[in-house]
């Protein structure tokens, strides 16, 4: 397979705001352009039937983190489809979000299925985890979880504020 490297930067120039096509980021949109949009959005619905590799396609959707997977969960979960779709995206969606997909947490944990709730949460905890987001970006929606009439999403908002003043204090026990 011949990769079009000089067409990829070319196109990163015209996506990328400071004109440096390099780093993480660029390198992650790079490779779905390689693989292609469609064949990652039909990724994230092999994942949602439960495939038989469908750990494995989580695992790889977790590495790129691509805006085309992640638009796929978002209309995979939308009330339209059934609850098992649903529930299968937003769980999918802790794994393949990245800051992109900050501002659709408040519609998980107001969606009506106790399920999508918890995976909303989830995709919280997962973007203030691995430092996608900011704490003060974070801040209203962490709020809002710790006052939800979920259990689990007051536990996971629990837990959250539990790590998070772990890690303001430099990791030691308080």
């Amino acid at each position: 397979m011949n990769i079009p490297w000089d067409e990829i930067r070319t196109a990163l120039r015209k996506e990328i705001i400071d004109n440096d096509p390099s780093g993480d980021d660029a390198a992650r949109r790079a490779l779905e352009m390689i693989l292609g949009e469609e064949a990652l959005r039909t990724s994230v619905d092999y994942y949602v039937a439960v495939g038989p590799a469908s750990e494995l396609v989580r695992s790889v959707l977790w590495l790129l983190r691509p805006w085309s997977a992640m638009v796929r969960c978002k209309e995979l979960a939308q009330a339209s489809n059934d609850i098992e779709t649903r529930r299968r995206a937003v769980y999918l969606l802790q794994a393949a979000a990245d800051r992109r997909a900050l501002g659709w947490v408040a519609e998980f944990l107001n969606d009506d299925d106790p399920q999508i709730q918890s995976c909303g949460a989830g995709v919280l905890d997962q973007l203030l985890w691995s430092e996608s987001v900011e704490v003060e970006e974070a801040e209203e929606l962490l709020l809002r979880a710790a006052g939800h009439a979920n259990e689990g999403v007051r536990q996971r908002a629990e837990f959250i504020r539990s790590y998070l003043t772990d890690r303001r204090l430099g990791g030691r026990l308080t």
